[in-house]
C-alpha cells in the first residue's frame, strides 16, 4: 500500500506507513540485526514533501550506519554505495555543501573496497570522473550510446532500473558542475523512462521534472 501511495504521489498518506513498516523491520534484532528498516524510503518522502532538511539528516544516519557498523544489510551489492549517491543528490540540490563533499569522500573509498563493476559502483566512479558517461551507460545496459540503451532498457527490467540510475545522477553531476539546464534533460530522460518501481531515482526524477514545470 505504501508502495501504491508513492506511485500515486500521495506521499503524506504514504510515509505514516512505510514509518510502520520501518519499525517492524528493525524490531526484529534476532532475525535481522542492523536492518535498516525503510529510512531509505523515508527521507525520500521528507525529499518529496519539502522538507530537505529531515530528509538530509536521515539519509546521512543511514551512511554514517554503514560507516560505524549498525547497519550491517545494505540495498546493492556495493555495500551501501546507493545511501552515498543519494546524499550527493540532495546536499548538490540544497546547496549543502558539507554534505556533498561528505558523501562524494564516501563514494570515493566504497568505489576501491569493491569490484569496479559491481552496481552501482560504475555510478560513483562516474560522478568522480573515473568513466565516461557513455562508459556508465554500457555498465546499466551494454550499450554505450542513450538511444541504444533505452531501447535495451524497454525490453530488459534490471537494465531499465540501471539506466533510470544513471540518467539521474549524470543530471545530479551536471548540477554539481553548474549545468541546470543539462540536469533538466536528464531528469525528463530518466522519468521518461517506464517506472521501474523500486528506484527512488525515478520519483526524484519525477519530482524534479514537476518542480521545474512549477517554475516555468
Amino acid at each position: 500500500m505504501a508502495d501504491a501511495l508513492l506511485a500515486l504521489e500521495r506521499y503524506k498518506e504514504a510515509l505514516p506507513l512505510y514509518e510502520r513498516v520501518d519499525a517492524d523491520e528493525k524490531g526484529r534484532p534476532n532475525i535481522t540485526p542492523g536492518h535498516p528498516g525503510r529510512q531509505m524510503d523515508i527521507s525520500c518522502l521528507y525529499w518529496l514533501l519539502g522538507d530537505r532538511q529531515k530528509a538530509i539528516a536521515v539519509m546521512r544516519d543511514l551512511v554514517d550506519g554503514i560507516l560505524n557498523g549498525s547497519i550491517q544489510y545494505s540495498t546493492d551489492i556495493a555495500g551501501g554505495m546507493t545511501q552515498g549517491l543519494l546524499l550527493s543528490y540532495m546536499g548538490a540540490t540544497a546547496q549543502r555543501l558539507d554534505q556533498m563533499a561528505f558523501a562524494l569522500d564516501y563514494l570515493r573509498k566504497r568505489t576501491r573496497k569493491y569490484l569496479p563493476d559491481s552496481w552501482p559502483n560504475p555510478v560513483a566512479r562516474h560522478y568522480l570522473g573515473e568513466i565516461s558517461f557513455g562508459d556508465l551507460l554500457a555498465a546499466a545496459t551494454g550499450q554505450q550510446e542513450l538511444p541504444q540503451a533505452v531501447d535495451v532498457a524497454r525490453a530488459k527490467l534490471l537494465s531499465r532500473r540501471r539506466l533510470c540510475v544513471a540518467l539521474f545522477h549524470d543530471g545530479v553531476k551536471s548540477r554539481i558542475h553548474g549545468d541546470e539546464a543539462g540536469c533538466l534533460v536528464r531528469m525528463r530522460e530518466c522519468h521518461a523512462l517506464e517506472n521501474p518501481l523500486i528506484e527512488h531515482e525515478w520519483y526524484l526524477a519525477r519530482y524534479e521534472c514537476g518542480q521545474a514545470g512549477a517554475l516555468a
